[in-house]
């Protein structure tokens, strides 16, 4: 379910976030043999490189590192991703979505199956809380805080 303080110029920004989440999720985080896993490559284009007021976080991390950049970001999930045989994701319903101007903040929920390189395999349920801000470029996450669920929340 998709929610947002709409009005008729908001709806094509929620529509057009909603979108990008599902890529984002589904499809940049993707690692498989076929497909290997290269953050820049893969997300760059959901990210802004450029802004210094950006921050992400994600509790996967075993530093625990606040990031600063999206290039710092990608460089955790470099190190950690092409280490395994596999990850997908899949969306859990559809992002919760609100946009004031040229911000938006969204929720976002996703299942990730992995298969490690030892070839045990698992899932994880993750919450993330994204603060996109439209540029000329587009629409780019600019604050992104993830956070692994207990199976109970799903």
């Amino acid at each position: 379910m998709q929610r947002a303080f709409k009005t008729n110029t908001q709806e094509p920004d929620v529509t057009t976030l909603a979108n990008l989440a599902r890529e984002w999720v589904e499809v940049g985080w993707r690692h498989t043999p076929e497909e290997p896993f290269n953050f820049r490559q893969r997300l760059e284009r959901f990210y802004d490189w450029s802004s210094p007021d950006t921050q992400f976080f994600d509790d996967f991390d075993k530093e625990r590192r606040v990031n600063k950049t999206a290039a710092q970001y990608a460089a955790i999930w470099d190190e950690v991703v092409p280490q395994m045989k596999q990850l997908t994701n899949v969306l859990v319903g559809g992002p919760r979505i609100l946009v004031s101007g040229d911000l938006a903040i969204m929720s976002v929920q996703f299942i990730t199956s992995y298969v490690t390189a030892d070839g045990d395999t698992g899932q994880a349920h993750t919450l993330s809380s994204l603060v996109w801000r439209r540029s000329s470029d587009g629409w780019r996450i600019i604050r992104e805080h993830g956070s692994g669920l207990s199976p109970q929340q799903h």
